[in-house]
């Protein structure tokens, strides 16, 4: 799903930052439209309407003559979903095969 998000540093004042989902799970996000600094291991407050969580970054992608980055980041929250959906609970691959 494709939904506007505010992004900043965890911890910090900075200035929320806006970007966009590319994709969105009940455990990570792929964003895009993210312009400040941000490194792996770095956990970020990301806010969807009126809904918080923390995501800790786990890859980190500058585009090509762009200050732009995509990013990649898991949920350190257990439990919490900001994105207001309910996700389908689908079987692990290799539980299904130990049936």
């Amino acid at each position: 799903m494709v939904v506007p998000v505010r992004v900043r540093l965890a911890g910090t004042s900075a200035r929320l930052q806006l970007a966009h989902t590319l994709d969105a799970t009940e455990r990570g996000v792929r964003l895009a439209g993210f312009r400040g600094e941000v490194n792996p291991g770095d956990v970020l407050d990301i806010q969807y309407g009126t809904k918080r969580g923390l995501f800790r970054v786990v890859w980190v992608r500058k585009l090509e003559k762009s200050s732009e980055k995509h990013l990649g980041a898991e949920c350190v929250e257990p439990d919490k979903n900001i994105w207001d959906v309910d996700f389908p609970q689908l079987a692990d691959e290799y539980e299904e095969n130990d049936l």
